[in-house]
């Protein structure tokens, strides 16, 4: 199977998986009497807006440098940082993927226990996503593809991408939850 195949699929599946755990949690926390706003934590109302079009402009950005990865690589003779092979990307997506699924539910876990444990779980998972980003806007970077318009658009999506998990997500949600 081709390695662009199998990129394409890690996407398809694991990324309907995040779209759906999000569907699914948020009819759960309804299900449950709750609202499902209270995932925000003491996010300010202020801000969410902020929040939720970043989400947007980086899902876009996300489109961008994934198309660059699938359209503009050859697997076989690209090494990202001289160093890492195409399957490396795999790791990552999935690295983005899972715990982005998981997010909601742990969040939620977090909620009904208050325990230590279940707040380091949540964060690590947000942090995972947030450094698993970073790595993806470094591929990004350092591809060096012919059509100059592309690679800054890839750049440009990557960077609102790791903004998004990881200054929006990773730190104000973080630091704003218990407030």
């Amino acid at each position: 199977m081709s390695q662009k195949v199998i990129l394409i699929i890690i996407n398809v599946v694991f990324g309907s998986m995040v779209l759906l755990s999000y569907y699914h949690g948020v009819g759960k926390m309804k299900s449950l009497g709750k609202d499902p706003s209270l995932l925000w934590g003491g996010v300010p109302d202020t801000i969410q807006p902020f929040i939720v079009t970043f989400m947007f402009l980086g899902a876009i950005g996300y489109a961008f440098f994934t198309y660059n990865f699938l359209f503009n690589v050859n697997p076989d003779k690209v090494l990202f940082l001289n160093k890492f092979k195409y399957w490396t990307l795999y790791v990552l997506y999935l690295l983005v993927f899972i715990p982005s699924a998981l997010w909601i539910y742990q969040t939620m876990n977090y909620m009904n226990s208050g325990t230590q444990i279940d707040w380091i779980i949540t964060v690590g998972l947000l942090f995972t996503v947030a450094i698993s980003s970073i790595f993806l806007l470094l591929f990004t970077i350092d591809l060096q593809i012919e059509n100059k318009y592309m690679y800054l658009a890839s750049v440009i999506g990557a960077l609102l991408f790791t903004f998004h998990t990881l200054f929006l997500d990773g730190l104000i949600w973080t630091v704003f939850y218990h407030k």
